[in-house]
């Protein structure tokens, strides 16, 4: 039975063939069914499965000129020059060639071709032929009736240099059928003139195919650079789509638009486009069929469900609609500040300053020792930096703020020295309440601790009526700078992303004032009350989850969002960076500096300290010590000596693990060169590295087939034209690619690292490192890349800087420690190994990697969520003993 079922599946197969080859133009019978993404079609193509006019919808400029440029091509029917779409990958270009061959006169259209290059590696004789056969540019050639698609390379990855010639073979015939429209026939031995239309579809620029070329350019935008026009591609998809679920006039709603503009789209933007469209179309078919009253809306749970920053994200604000009506409430948080935070602070300081001054009998002394810290340090994790939202010091400050706004005062803009000088303060103050806690017993005094609550009052008072809105908060105050470093590990989310932010004119999320808010909630009319930009937010450490922004965007643009915990730091918290795949965590993108992370160290310090006596007990040492009350007496100085040095032990440490880590690391490095194996190797590479210096070569130019990684037959072809002999090729590649499987690619940008790295390290081993030369590194100013930082320095666009002008980057503060003229021409020298006077980028680059750290975080990678698992665990514990 099985049998007979296949002999009938082979004859009806059999049929098929031979019915096709039969119908297929005859010149052209057994040579296309070799390349299975070749397609034929007669008279003009039908677009049953293409959104093809979608590409051209929208009221962006480049839509419009990308219409007008479709149209002259219409309009001129006795021109027959090729046609070139060019522009990235994924912008639609493949969609764009079928609607241009749909409106040709019919005289170029009897015959379309379509040859796909994804394969063309795998069919280059069958497409140029070969002194044998005839290949398809040959059957073609003589058809003037033709038109012929072409879709160029998917990948620019080559795995050997002997298809990589190939490659380059049929890339350059291809290119004469735009630039001269003939090609070099192997089959016959001679240049031939190709008469098909030609229309292509390339990522490469005009200037690929040679000067002044006969043919028309078109240049297709890619999605990102036309955010403007998704909605509108994404609509006259719809209308095409919809038909194959059995849908009818399907609408996009407000919150499924955001989500396509909000999503980062991949190389192939214009399939995954298409993709979620139909996914999304998918569900809602299945939805309306067992949901009779379902809306004939796309919303945002149809859209980008799979796509990673979409899924490990809950947006509340539409899966719960009606908790922005929540947020829109003047209670969140302003007339909650004024009618029962400020009231209720109030009364707690007066039940301090008037009630029972013990512990014992004091409750609102344990609620503010025992129940506010591990209460705090809860809800980092799910509210991150929420408390100062409703912070009683700053509700005084603002109500202060509020009565001097209606007697006239005008406030100051903030100044510079907050954001340089605040996180000092913020770390010296915290340090002084550290020590005036333990030295003065403030937890059982609550008169003291009253007085503590309003110290820190008094400053949010004082910077409320000099400077507007919150500078207190935001880089001043001591709990607000510890609340900004355990925020940055929220599962909670405020944030907008700058596709919905394109065109405002009209910042209302920053400055206030929006017309659609009450206009009694006055602490929103404010705008951001920390002066941020929502959409320029790199982590959620200065955000206090105010809602004002929420209010405030007409556009209702920001979002609260729920994501994965610790998301700001890369996912799993204690596995280190270089061993967690890019692709599906999200590298760490927290800023800190050196006294923000000191709060945190001093904290773990202060823990420490609650345990003195029972540390000094251990010790050996007399415990009452640790309980010496304020006299001026030695063991009241022993008891503050002891305490400054317990609350600096931690950070003490930390600090002196991360400077001993780079001048260890640099000796490691020399001494590896020193007791290499292999000295040759040593020899090798300042050969290849100054020879490349000589020749004016960059290591770029080793990526010879553009897909930026970097091949063993591309490093065997760069170390050829470095002048380094074949025999003497392994032991260098050995270098180079130490760890590396040797059949895989490498990074461009890490072999140019591993190379300046291993040039630098044998030169620093040669001359002996010193102290100086092994801790010399100093840390970026700004946040530009070394090539930004280059032509900026670059003044006169010669490709080179001198001395002078590497001098300048120094003066123009892209430097956090400014470089004294002596240590610039030190620097410069290194990079100067020719003695030229003068440095080019890669010299520019490699001094650069060597000297500079970026972005140095001075809490280490994991040590936040362990400093928040051990006050966290001390605080509760406290907590559940009171």
């Amino acid at each position: 039975m099985v049998f007979k079922q296949a002999l009938i599946i082979f004859a009806i197969a059999t049929f098929a063939c031979g019915l096709a080859n039969a119908l297929a133009p005859s010149n052209l019978k057994g040579r296309f069914n070799y390349i299975p993404k070749f397609h034929s079609s007669n008279s003009r193509y039908r677009f049953d499965l293409y959104a093809a006019n979608a590409i051209m919808e929208g009221t962006s400029p480049k839509s419009i000129q990308l219409r007008n440029q479709i149209q002259a091509i219409r309009n001129d029917p006795s021109s027959n020059l090729p046609i070139i779409l060019y522009g990235p990958r994924g912008s639609g270009k493949g969609e764009l060639a079928e609607e241009i061959v749909k409106g040709l006169p019919s005289w170029q259209t009897q015959n379309v071709y379509r040859l796909s290059l994804d394969d063309g590696l795998h069919f280059i004789d069958t497409i140029l032929g070969t002194n044998s056969h005839p290949g398809l540019l040959d059957d073609l050639a003589v058809q003037s009736n033709t038109t012929l698609i072409l879709k160029g390379f998917q990948s620019k990855h080559v795995e050997s240099k002997e298809k990589y010639d190939r490659r380059e073979e049929l890339l350059r015939a291809l290119a004469g059928l735009v630039h001269g429209r003939n090609y070099f026939s192997t089959y016959e031995n001679r240049t031939k003139s190709f008469l098909p239309r030609v229309v292509g579809c390339t990522q490469r620029t005009p200037e690929y195919f040679g000067e002044k070329p006969d043919a028309i350019f078109i240049k297709v935008p890619s999605f990102e650079s036309r955010r403007k026009d998704l909605k509108d591609i994404a609509k006259a998809k719809l209308k095409v789509f919809e038909q194959k679920f059995e849908l009818n006039d399907v609408v996009l709603s407000k919150e499924a638009v955001q989500r396509l503009l909000d999503h980062t789209w991949g190389i192939d933007a214009d399939k995954e486009l298409d993709s979620e469209l139909c996914n999304g179309l998918k569900l809602l078919a299945s939805e309306q069929k067992w949901n009779p009253f379902a809306s004939n809306a796309l919303k945002s749970r149809h859209l980008l469900v799979n796509a990673y920053n979409e899924k490990i994200r809950i947006r509340l604000l539409y899966e719960v609609p009606f908790l922005r009506e929540v947020l829109m409430s003047p209670w969140v948080f302003g007339k909650t500040l004024r009618y029962i935070v400020t009231p209720v602070f109030v009364l707690y300081l007066a039940v301090l300053f008037l009630g029972p001054q013990a512990r014992d009998d004091n409750a609102a002394l344990t609620v503010f020792w025992a129940g506010w810290w591990p209460g705090n340090m809860l809800v980092f994790p799910f509210l991150g930096r929420i408390w100062c939202a409703v912070c009683p010091f700053m509700a005084v400050g603002d109500l202060t703020q509020e009565i001097a706004t209606s007697l006239g005062v005008r406030f100051r803009k903030w100044p510079d020295w907050g954001r340089t000088a605040g996180p000092v303060f913020a770390f010296g103050l915290f340090y002084a309440i550290l020590l005036w806690e333990e030295l003065w017993d403030l937890p059982e005094n609550a008169n003291l601790s009253a007085w503590l609550l309003l110290l820190i009052t008094s400053g949010a008072v004082v910077n409320s009526l000099a400077f507007e809105k919150r500078l207190w908060c935001r880089y001043m105050c001591p709990i607000g700078a510890m609340n900004k470093m355990f925020a940055t590990a929220s599962m909670t989310e405020v944030r907008t992303w700058k596709a919905n932010c394109d065109g405002c004119t009209n910042p209302t999320c920053v400055k206030g004032e929006s017309p659609n808010l009450d206009p009694s909630d006055t602490f929103a009319l404010k705008g951001c009350t920390m002066g941020l930009k929502n959409n320029q937010l790199r982590d959620m450490g200065d955000c206090v989850m105010c809602m004002s922004c929420v209010k405030n965007c007409e556009r209702e643009a920001p979002e609260l969002n729920l994501r994965p915990i610790g998301q700001d730091y890369g996912l799993p918290w204690l596995l280190p960076m270089q061993i967690q795949r890019p692709e599906s965590l999200a590298l760490s993108q927290v800023e800190t500096n050196f006294w923000l992370g000191g709060i945190i160290t001093i904290l773990q310090g202060s823990v420490a300290l609650h345990y003195l006596p029972k540390i000094l007990a251990d010790l050996g040492i007399d415990a009452t010590i640790a309980t010496a009350p304020f006299a001026l007496d030695m063991p009241f100085a022993l008891h503050a000596a002891l305490a400054i040095l317990i609350l600096a032990f931690p950070g003490t440490l930390s600090y002196a693990a991360d400077a001993m880590s780079i001048p260890l690391e640099s000796l490691v490095n020399v001494w590896k060169r020193e007791l290499t194996p292999h000295p040759a190797e040593n020899s090798l590479v300042v050969k290849l590295y100054e020879s490349m210096l000589k020749e004016g070569q960059s290591m770029m130019q080793w990526d010879i087939d553009g897909d930026g990684n970097v091949s063993v037959w591309e490093i065997k072809e760069g170390l050829k034209r470095a002048g380094i002999p074949a025999f003497q090729h392994e032991l260098i590649q050995n270098v180079l690619m130490p760890f590396s499987d040797k059949q895989s690619d490498i990074p461009i940008s890490a072999l140019i690292d591993r190379i300046q790295q291993l040039y630098f390290d044998i030169k620093e081993a040669e001359r002996k490192p010193t102290y100086q030369s092994i801790t010399a590194e100093n840390e970026l100013n700004t946040k530009l890349t070394f090539v930004e930082i280059f032509n900026d320095l670059d003044k006169d666009d010669d490709g080179f800087i001198t001395k002078d002008e590497l001098y300048a980057m120094s003066a123009q503060g892209y430097l956090k420690n400014p470089l004294t003229e002596h240590e610039a021409n030190d620097l410069f020298d290194e990079a100067d190994i020719l003695g030229l006077g003068r440095l080019n980028l890669f010299e520019f680059m490699s001094i650069m990697r060597k000297t500079v750290s970026v972005g140095i975080q001075e809490i280490g990678y994991g040590y936040l969520p362990l400093a928040w698992g051990s006050l966290t665990a001390y605080w509760l514990g406290l907590g559940m003993q009171e």
